[in-house]
């Protein structure tokens, strides 16, 4: 009896823990330090250990899926790698990354609102991700909505105030926004 009890015990253990992603605890750590770092360097050092943990998955058949799912995208075959992005989402509907490559995807295909959709659901899973900000500026670039992309680059100043990149495409905004009213 006790052998089944610690048997399913360990199984709801290693089952909960198959994601690092965007519940890792190294995360807030990792947000903490971006908010104070002003060398773009070390901003560029620390997102991308933040992407490292958002791209973890410790069940090798969901992370063959995933990233086959990138590598179908980066070779331009978007709706393959939406199928592959499909089958990781269907697994663990709670896998921000999983959601935020597909949104990419989509807005590669032009669907720019099947890209927000995605866009949207990953910044509920993930409000401080800076990859889906990004690319939700990107949407309202797009669509002549300046002044929301200016909003959206205002919140990642607020992930790392000290972007140089960050606040450059908001001022290019800024001078659109006012060349277009």
């Amino acid at each position: 009896m006790y052998k089944i009890i610690f048997t399913f015990l360990l199984f709801l253990t290693i089952s909960s823990s198959l994601y690092a992603d965007q519940n890792d605890k190294r995360l807030n750590y990792l947000f903490d330090k971006l908010v104070v770092a002003e060398e773009e360097k070390e901003i560029n050092k620390i997102t991308n250990q933040i992407w490292k943990i958002w791209h973890e998955i410790d069940d090798p058949k969901t992370t063959r899926e995933f990233e086959t799912g990138v590598q179908m995208m980066n070779l331009g075959y978007f709706k393959r790698s939406i199928d592959y992005f499909d089958k990781v989402i269907n697994k663990n509907p709670n896998f921000a990354e999983a959601w935020n490559k597909r949104a990419t995807a989509h807005f590669m295909m032009g669907n720019f609102d099947l890209s927000m959709q995605d866009i949207s659901k990953t910044l509920q899973l993930e409000p401080r991700h800076f990859g889906a900000l990004d690319g939700m500026s990107l949407i309202f670039i797009h669509t002549n909505q300046f002044e929301k992309a200016i909003e959206v680059y205002d919140k990642m100043l607020e992930i790392f105030p000290n972007s140089i990149g960050t606040k450059l495409k908001k001022e290019n905004m800024l001078s659109l926004s006012t060349k277009s009213t």
